[in-house]
């Protein structure tokens, strides 16, 4: 099967990085991988030698001139090599995707990968009018899947991100202290500011842990502002971003998540595959598919630091319980497995070309 990929970069970042993981496993499956990309510049993750990269030339010229610019380019490459599917990865690559595959047997399966309430006016115009226009289309959540057109919810699939761990040593002795971690891009969306609060008032109650978040952004500043006004510099420490996550986090009693807004929150996933007990916000889209809450971890509302502040001493002084969820969520997380991912994905994509031929016979 010849599949392309068209996506802006692949840069740090959710959609990036499960675009270059899906690449990989399709190449090492003995499929043709095509990756079309806007930006060439600062590819972030490692890719097998069979891949193959095409640059899309922009142009130096007005918006609309590079769009123009972009579109000619891409057909002109696509029709090189007529692949049996392109994954649009990102609502914004849909239009393109369809436009330099018109009159050519080529299905386009469009590709869902943030919270579709927070799109803008141009993005929601995409969603009602132009994503019926997909073969079809590959969903995160259920919950995101529920805002588009019924003719997209028909033909769509819920596939989840795909989670590799390694094989690492799990934590298996007690630390003296108790400790907690979160991590993601220091952004409002996070909601670090809530967490941040909960963590004071936790200690108000008599916790006695420590909180390390993990990520880089442009609210770094202010939230180290924040814990020093509370006092709380001893506690709270802003560890930076790190490449060996996995062997940093699984050192820890627990995962502590605040998001006000996710597509599919990763670092979650990844949490309770490691096999840590989570506290998380009940976010739109992805936690509650994940977490059955009481059971493999807990959820709590929406930037309700009280609510959260709570389970986190609840969690703190009953280890046997927490420790249990612990073991519950790895054993959900391994629906999410790449090899399954990747293939489900094979599988629906097959399925679509399936369905093309026999549209072409009839």
């Amino acid at each position: 099967m010849k599949i392309g990929i068209v996506i802006n970069s692949l840069g740090g970042g959710g959609a990036e990085r499960v675009a270059s993981v899906l690449a990989n496993k399709f190449t090492e499956l003995g499929h043709e991988v095509y990756i079309f990309l806007y930006d060439f510049k600062g590819i972030a993750y490692t890719l097998d030698d069979k891949v193959q990269i095409k640059e899309i030339a922009s142009g130096n010229t007005s918006r609309i001139g590079k769009i123009i610019f972009r579109v000619k380019n891409l057909r002109k490459e696509v029709k090189k090599i007529i692949p049996d599917i392109i994954l649009a990865f990102t609502i914004k690559n849909i239009p393109y995707a369809l436009s330099v595959t018109f009159g050519l047997q080529i299905n386009v399966i469009g590709l869902e990968r943030t919270n579709p309430r927070l799109h803008n006016k141009l993005f929601q115009f995409i969603m009602r009018y132009v994503s019926p226009l997909c073969s079809g289309f590959i969903f995160q959540t259920d919950g995101a899947r529920k805002c588009y057109p019924l003719l997209v919810q028909k033909k769509s699939v819920v596939i989840k991100n795909p989670v590799f761990i390694k094989d690492i040593e799990k934590k298996t002795h007690v630390m003296s202290v108790f400790r907690m971690c979160s991590v993601g891009r220091l952004h409002s969306d996070k909601d670090f500011e809530t967490l941040i609060q909960a963590f004071a008032q936790y200690c108000q109650m008599g916790g006695t842990g420590i909180l390390d978040i993990y990520g880089e952004g442009e609210l770094h500043q202010e939230l180290q502002n924040k814990v020093t006004k509370l006092h709380l510099q001893d506690r709270i420490k802003f560890c930076g971003f790190v490449k060996n996550l996995h062997e940093k986090i699984k050192e820890y009693d627990l995962f502590v998540f605040s998001s006000k807004a996710e597509g599919m929150p990763n670092a979650l996933m990844e949490a309770m595959a490691l096999g840590l007990p989570c506290v998380s916000s009940d976010c739109d889209f992805g936690p509650r598919e994940l977490i059955n809450s009481g059971e493999n971890g807990i959820l709590v509302p929406v930037s309700d630091s009280k609510k959260m502040a709570e389970k986190l001493f609840w969690m703190e002084e009953h280890c046997e319980e927490r420790i249990e969820m612990g073991k519950k969520a790895e054993k959900t997380a391994g629906e999410w497995m790449e090899d399954k991912i990747v293939n489900d994905y094979l599988e629906y994509m097959k399925s679509m070309i399936k369905r093309g031929k026999k549209d072409v016979c009839e």
